[in-house]
């Protein structure tokens, strides 16, 4: 039997296992909340990583590095179809170096860098996404889904909303059975207003399967419902 080791899920987000190591780990995926959210924070910068080279991790100043890179990743991309596990560890420390160099870079003035690659915005990248948009509370956001082996793995982007309040993300499925997905408290200033125009920007899960779902609502602990949408 194929060992499985938490680690791998770096390897396992970038597609660097084998065969037979992918169909264990997914089968760890299965009754392993933590790895199953790590994947999520790799998702959308596997691609940059796919193909590099080992030689590519020679000493550069970073800005070549990166540079070098996207250049060579083309040329590499089908020669390449397995890594030394020795070199997986660096092959994933270096995505999480390009992700932090190139989301400064293109988002100086924009929101916090921090948020940029988090497991919930990785989701809402690679992810079905479904739109929020509530005219009546001026509620508006979206939400991301992907199956996961215990239910569905979901992110949340919400805008519009003032406080304070407490609130929660509900996941309805098709025979009425409904979860909460994630709860949280929103200050007097609110996210993705004027003043405050950061969105809130979180993720969860639901025991819920993808295609069992319905619908999903936000709504406040007393039950208004700030906006909902369809899936």
């Amino acid at each position: 039997m194929t060992e499985v080791h938490h680690e791998d899920v770096a390897a396992y987000a970038l597609g660097l296992l084998s065969d037979d190591e992918r169909a264990a780990f997914e089968r760890h995926l299965g009754t392993c909340p933590i790895c199953a959210a790590e994947v999520g924070s790799f998702a959308a910068m596997g691609e940059l990583i796919k193909g590099v080279h080992p030689d590519d991790l020679l000493p550069h100043p970073p800005d070549q590095q990166v540079e070098s890179l996207l250049v060579r990743r083309a040329a590499t991309e089908r020669r390449r179809r397995r890594f030394h596990r020795g070199f997986m560890s660096a092959a994933a420390c270096l995505v999480v170096a390009a992700g932090i160099f190139l989301g400064i870079s293109s988002f100086t003035s924009g929101p916090n860098p921090d948020s940029i690659h988090s497991p919930a915005r990785a989701l809402l990248m690679t992810g079905r996404t479904y739109a929020l948009n509530d005219p009546s509370t001026g509620v508006s956001g979206l939400v991301g889904v992907e199956d996961k082996g215990w239910g569905t793995h979901v992110a949340l982007e919400l805008k519009g909303v003032k406080g304070p309040l407490q609130c929660r993300l509900m996941a309805v499925g098709d025979d009425g059975r409904s979860e909460v997905v994630a709860s949280w408290g929103v200050p007097e200033k609110g996210y993705g207003v004027p003043g405050a125009e950061d969105p809130l920007l979180l993720h969860g899960g639901t025991s819920l399967p993808q295609s069992e779902l319905n619908h999903f609502t936000v709504q406040t602990f007393d039950g208004r419902i700030l906006a909902s949408v369809a899936v």
